[in-house]
This record gives structure tokens, sequence and C-alpha cells, in this order.
């Protein structure tokens, strides 16, 4: 009888210390779960609805500012002695194109909060944010 509850007992340990081998060695399953994750708070439809906007918006910018500004063709279009034209033409260029890049960094700020949308969405498609999940996928992932 002694044989039988150390060789159970041998058994359960082994076990317990395979289940916890197996636990640590799938933490990389939840790595993503330490970066910065400014939307957690917003429920899965409210995010969902946030990236179709966010597209569609970075869309329709894009297309916007898709070519960027070109100055050459009123510069050259003065005269070569009509310096002064050549200098308003010029500076009408770098208003112009500080409007373009102003746009131009409007949209890629949102195309960087699009990407943390779809992190979030990444995040919950795994089931990530459901601890008891992530409990069980660590422990019995093989």
């Amino acid at each position: 009888m002694t044989k039988y509850v150390l060789v159970l007992l041998v058994l359960v340990a082994g076990a317990a210390g395979g289940l916890y081998w197996n636990y640590q060695r799938n933490a990389a399953m939840v790595a993503d779960l330490s970066k910065p994750r400014p939307y957690a708070k917003f429920s899965t439809a409210d995010v969902t609805k946030l990236i179709a906007a966010y597209q569609g918006e970075i869309k329709r910018k894009k297309a916007r500012v898709a070519a960027a500004p070109g100055g050459q063709d009123a510069i050259s279009q003065k005269g070569e002695s009509d310096v002064g034209g050549k200098a308003e033409a010029f500076e009408n260029f770098q208003h112009e194109n500080e409007r373009w890049k102003a746009q131009r960094g409007a949209v890629i700020e949102e195309e960087v909060e699009l990407q943390a949308l779809l992190f979030e969405k990444s995040i919950r498609d795994r089931h990530l944010d459901d601890p008891d999940y992530v409990f069980k996928a660590r422990l019995l992932t093989y």
C-alpha cells in the first residue's frame, strides 16, 4: 500500500512540475498584455466601429494628400528678371507645402491610432483579455 501511495505521490508531483514548466514556457503568449493598451476599457463593438471609422477617414484623407505640391511650374512661369515674382511664387509654394505637410502629419497620426486599435482587436480576437482563458491556455498548450 505504501508503494502505491509513493508512486501516486511521485506521479502527482511530476504532473504538477510538468504543468508548471509548461505554464512558464508559454509566458510569451501574454507578452502583448504588457504593452500599452489605450483602448482596453472600450467595448469590442466600439473598437470595431472605431477601426471602421479610422479606416474610412484615413482613406479619404490619403486621397487628398496623395500628391505632394509642386511649385516649380509657378516659379518658372515668372520671367528671369522678375526676382520679386519668383520669390512670391516660392513663398506661396512654401505655404502650400506647409499645409500639405500638416495634413500628411494628421494622416500619419491617425494611422498610428488605427494600429493601436488593431492591436487591441487582435488581443480580443485571441481572447487574451479573459484571464481564465489565458491561464488555461498557458497551462495546457503544448
